[in-house]
């Protein structure tokens, strides 16, 4: 897996900022996280989160940590979230991520 950032981008700074707050409150719950390339969206979202489980406090963790960010940088992190069962969607967030890589 090759991982490339623009550190300067306020995208991926507000994407950086989104794992760190979800994994300091999802902890072994948090299995990954597939952040779209910018302009780009699936489902009205830009960013995924799978967890292993998902209930209504996960939920709200997660929406927690994407109004923290959105405040805080001009980027909108624009999340969807779905369990690790769900391999049509994380595939198809997996596939638009490859697709724009190649551009």
């Amino acid at each position: 897996m090759t991982l490339i950032l623009d550190v300067r981008s306020d995208k991926w700074k507000a994407v950086i900022k989104f794992v760190e707050l979800l994994y300091e409150s999802l902890k072994d719950n948090l299995v990954s996280i597939i952040a779209l390339p910018d302009e780009v969206m699936l489902y009205d979202s830009n960013v995924l989160v799978v967890v292993e489980r998902l209930d209504r406090d996960v939920s709200l963790k997660i929406a927690e940590a994407a109004l923290k960010v959105n405040e805080q940088f001009k980027s909108t992190i624009s999340y969807m979230i779905t369990t690790k069962e769900d391999g049509e969607t994380i595939e198809k967030f997996k596939k638009i991520r490859n697709i724009n890589e190649r551009s």
